[in-house]
């Protein structure tokens, strides 16, 4: 088989039928990692991208994420109350909805404080740069107060205070300001109807 010249208009290549053998190597042998992927396409001489096509075809490449450690368990419990579920996900390497669903599953709030938001959790949660969330709050289309009293400065040394209350107004009154890819669509949802 001439790999060279696959995919190329007028190529010599050609397509490989699958036997019922080599399906049950694949069925047996896939684990979901591109590893596997490819001890398979060594093994049976094809390319790699040919397994994984096999792959989606038998209705495999979903695998079953592995079960959460007792490890991984308390550092969500830790987490949970100081990052967005996004940062949670990257720091446990799961996916954003495996981190939510669990959090839900044991009913972790997502915060350790029911009554108010920085200006830096708004961003998280809106997927928006802190020059934004501060034209909200520059146009009054976000409501925020200093926090104690304190004006915020360049450096850090206080922070805006945002209330439930006008944190979920602005939610509902200017949805169309969020970008949906960046957004944590589970967190606002939360924020919306049952964080009252």
């Amino acid at each position: 088989m001439n790999l060279s010249q696959a995919g190329k208009k007028g190529g010599t290549a050609q397509k490989h039928i699958w036997t019922e053998e080599e399906r049950t190597i694949v069925r047996r042998d896939y684990n979901g990692t591109n590893a596997s992927a490819e001890r398979i396409a060594s093994k049976l001489g094809v390319t790699c991208c040919a397994v994984k096509g096999q792959v989606a075809r038998m209705g495999i490449a979903m695998q079953k994420s592995p079960p959460w450690t007792d490890r991984e368990l308390r550092q969500l419990e830790e987490l949970v109350h100081r990052y967005s579920i996004s940062t949670i996900a990257r720091k446990l390497h799961r996916s954003h909805n495996a981190v939510a669903v669990k959090a839900k599953r044991l009913k972790l709030s997502l915060r350790n404080r029911d009554d108010w938001y920085t200006k830096k959790e708004v961003c998280e949660i809106c997927g928006v740069d802190h020059k934004k969330v501060q034209s909200w709050i520059d146009l009054r289309a976000l409501r925020a107060s200093y926090h104690n009293g304190r004006r915020p400065s360049k450096f850090g040394m206080a922070m805006w205070h945002i209330e439930v209350k006008d944190f979920k107004d602005f939610l509902l009154n200017y949805s169309g300001e969020l970008l949906g890819r960046n957004a944590d669509i589970q967190q606002i949802i939360w924020i919306v109807s049952d964080n009252e």
